[in-house]
């Protein structure tokens, strides 16, 4: 009898061990499928990220650049002069709406804001500034310049006396901003440096 129970017995413990190395098997294709997961959302983010950047570089590559006509110079001689006929003015596109833009943005890690306090079609007036990691430092700019398209080129020398340059691009409510220091000042303890979607405050 005392032998029947020992089977019996174990028989029961190799079908617990067998469900425990089960659940164990389920747990760690679980866990694998929640990484793979989480590994695709970050590819997939960043891929729309990288594209999302290229097509705001190609819309501002595709800019045209318009050249001014010549004007016409009348002849001396007494003879009727030809009638000019005007230039027809450029009209631009209308491809995106300044008031989405107007107010403060920042960076994910909130050491650089930019407050665009004047926006139209033709033009933007901005303030930039920067902390370094310590927020010992701070670099300044208030910039003034053109728009093309979405798009405005700029270049501004900042409050610690770094030369720098870049652009914004305005893509359906998102503010694209890229800016590079080429001319860093002595002794400055931050320069400008970004390339980044902002966030809207």
């Amino acid at each position: 009898m005392s032998e029947i129970n020992n089977q019996i017995k174990q028989k029961q413990n190799k079908k617990k061990k067998r469900l425990k190395e089960l659940l164990i098997f389920m747990l760690i294709l679980f866990f694998l499928l929640i990484l793979a997961g989480t590994l695709l959302m970050r590819y997939r983010k960043n891929e729309e990220k990288q594209q999302r950047k290229e097509e705001a570089l190609a819309a501002l590559e595709s800019v045209p650049t318009v050249t001014p006509t010549p004007a016409a110079t009348p002849t001396p001689i007494p003879t009727p002069i030809p009638t000019v006929t005007p230039t027809p003015v450029l009209e631009r596109a209308y491809v995106f709406d300044p008031d989405d833009y107007l107010g403060t943005w920042h960076s994910k890690n909130g050491r650089i804001v930019i407050e665009i306090t004047k926006l139209s079609q033709k033009s933007v007036t901005f303030t930039y500034s920067q902390t370094n990691k310590k927020k010992t430092a701070t670099c300044e700019a208030t910039v003034k310049k053109s728009v093309a398209g979405n798009a405005s080129r700029f270049s501004f020398t900042d409050s610690l006396g770094n030369v720098a340059k870049g652009y914004l691009t305005f893509d359906n409510g998102r503010l694209y901003v890229n800016i590079k220091t080429k001319t860093k000042a002595e002794g400055a303890k931050v320069h400008p440096s970004v390339d980044t979607i902002m966030i809207r405050e």
